[in-house]
């Protein structure tokens, strides 16, 4: 296929998830191989500018209005004079700011909401449908040319000021899952299983979560001795440095999770109504528990029955493998400050 020279400044329109978001890096570091010297602007959620803001070949981070008024974005977009956007997103409303701020070209995913707002399509095979969603951003980089992709996570500009402590042992488990109640294992299991380490090590469990993950983390903290509820009072920076200081993190198949793998966090993951085939951590070191019955994966936000995938999975064998991953930990030396 014959690429034809993309027009900058280039943007690239963000998932709006961060999970999501942490996966398109390696198709966004292929993008950015064949930019030249075209700016690139990744336009994100205010949500989670603070992960692009960290990467170095993102030469601006744009923040989008989460409004009902699509225009003040496009006001945004328009001041940039972009030649082509490169959207990570399938909505209506992205391609659509994208056409109205006068974007030359915007390239997206066809078969989609969006696919009559773009100038070109990029069209997944149907025996790509079920690969990992980075693969699946990866393809759009390579529509446009990218050749050379790393597939292992890029560097990050991480603060200096981020440090793994030698001790307290730090485990943080995120027991929330924004996308709905049925990718989250049970807190009194989870509880379970950070009673046994808090015995064992003595270490400090933190808490972490977004606002809507609230209620649930309460939950968690009532059946956890001491532990530090910190659900709601963290900005994405604070988030992210909490599961980089830590020596394990528990937690779903979630946006936590990601981060883990992005950080080299030890990470234990519960799956449960979603295939980690599509949305396993691209690299770090990790264990994932996903155990299929005969309606999994569902990718349902609500389970319809007794959450049977769940309820396989046994609190016994997740704490064999926390303690696989302290033990490695506790005989390592980390610089502290």
């Amino acid at each position: 296929m014959d690429f034809e020279p993309l027009r900058g400044p280039l943007l690239i329109r963000s998932p709006n998830w961060l999970g999501d978001a942490i996966m398109s890096l390696l198709a966004v570091t292929g993008i950015k191989e064949i930019s030249g010297s075209c700016p690139l602007i990744v336009a994100t959620p205010q949500k989670i500018a603070y992960l692009w803001s960290l990467c170095p070949f993102v030469d601006e981070v744009l923040e989008m209005e989460n409004s009902k008024n699509v225009f003040e974005n496009v006001k945004r977009l328009r001041k940039k004079k972009i030649g082509t956007a490169l959207l990570f997103t399938r909505s209506v409303r992205t391609a659509l700011e994208c056409k109205l701020a006068g974007i030359p070209k915007v390239i997206g995913f066809g078969r989609t909401d969006q696919s009559f707002l773009l100038d070109k399509r990029v069209i997944i095979p149907k025996a790509s449908e079920l690969a990992h969603q980075s693969q699946i951003y990866i393809l759009l980089a390579q529509f446009v040319g990218a050749k050379k992709i790393n597939y292992s996570l890029p560097f990050l500009k991480l603060p200096k000021q981020w440090q793994k402590p030698q001790e307290p042992i730090i485990v943080s488990v995120c027991p929330g899952a924004e996308y709905g109640p049925a990718k989250r294992w049970f807190p009194s299991s989870f509880a379970w299983v950070c009673q046994r380490l808090k015995e064992k090590y003595g270490c400090h469990i933190q808490i972490l979560g977004a606002e809507k993950d609230k209620a649930v983390c309460q939950q968690l903290q009532q059946e956890i001795q001491s532990a530090e509820n910190l659900a709601g009072k963290t900005t994405l920076s604070e988030f992210m440095e909490r599961i980089f200081r830590s020596h394990l993190l528990l937690c779903n198949d979630s946006g936590a999770m990601h981060v883990g793998s992005l950080v080299n966090t030890p990470t234990v993951a519960i799956f449960g109504s979603t295939d980690p085939q599509k949305t396993a951590p691209i690299g770090g070191r990790f264990r994932i528990f996903y155990n299929k019955v005969h309606c999994s994966p569902c990718f349902l936000r609500r389970c319809p029955i007794d959450m049977p995938c769940m309820r396989n999975i046994e609190p016994q064998n997740v704490l064999q493998a926390c303690e696989e991953f302290l033990s490695l930990e506790t005989n390592q030396k980390w610089p502290c400050e």
